[in-house]
């Protein structure tokens, strides 16, 4: 197969500002991926909505990353999204867990860049293992490791090799932990602490809406500020109230 017919599974595009982590207020033109190899919220969580295996929150996207369209890589971004691009936004690769699809997306980015120099950056659970053509060509491993109150058991959302690799060979990385609690983050120490740099790690307070997201952010911010990690909101829901497409 040519390299023209590769294509993507995409869910959703649109242009908005980045809402999390390190580049958060940037203009950006996402770009969300179909499927996931975790459910948060816990496996069925996806069929009834409800929490499931021990969780404390779920995945605010599951209904769109489970349906998408399967779309030639070069029809995928319409010009006024290269436009914007041109204009200095970032392209961010999102999901669910793009890096499922990493073989079609090198081809894809690189052929982005051909047309726009823009800042790429990815978000991904950190369980797979990025190659050596797609650390070179991305800008910025957004980075979320799950800890148990994702309903997702140790086994599968765990990868020592695939967390080095994000933590050490990126261009550049973070890691985004979404907690409600201390006994969250000490979890994190405890499973995470000997894998990746404390200067990279961000503290994000659960919650896919305003409510949610209110009643836990000052707690959260509380821990950062005794441990002294970073702190990010999630600044689309503190906005729009929603939790993607805006």
């Amino acid at each position: 197969m040519c390299q023209k017919e590769k294509k993507l599974a995409v869910s959703e595009i649109f242009y908005s500002i980045q809402g999390e982590g390190k580049t958060m207020g940037y203009p950006s033109v996402f770009l969300r991926l179909g499927g996931c190899n975790l459910m948060c919220g816990g496996m069925g969580t996806q069929h009834d909505k409800e929490l499931h295996n021990d969780a404390e929150w779920r995945c605010d996207t599951i209904e769109v990353w489970m349906k998408s369209q399967s779309i030639k890589i070069h029809d995928i971004l319409e010009k006024k999204y290269i436009k914007e691009l041109n204009h200095g936004a970032h392209l961010i690769i999102t999901g669910g867990e793009p890096l499922m699809q990493q073989k079609n997306l090198i081809p894809f980015l690189e052929y982005i860049k051909k047309l726009t120099n823009c800042y790429i950056e990815i978000e991904t659970n950190g369980t797979i293992i990025p190659n050596k053509k797609l650390l070179n060509v991305v800008d910025l491993f957004n980075c979320s490791p799950k800890t148990s109150n994702s309903g997702n058991d140790y086994e599968m959302r765990f990868n020592s090799n695939a967390l080095n690799v994000i933590n050490l060979d990126a261009k550049d990385s973070i890691f985004k932990f979404v907690i409600s609690n201390n006994n969250d983050y000490k979890e994190i120490i405890k499973d995470y602490g000997n894998y990746i740099k404390r200067n990279k790690v961000w503290l994000m307070p659960a919650g896919e809406n305003q409510i949610l997201l209110n009643k836990n952010k000052n707690i959260v911010a509380e821990i950062c500020k005794e441990n002294n990690v970073k702190f990010t909101t999630r600044l689309h829901i503190e906005i729009w109230n929603k939790k993607t497409g805006v």
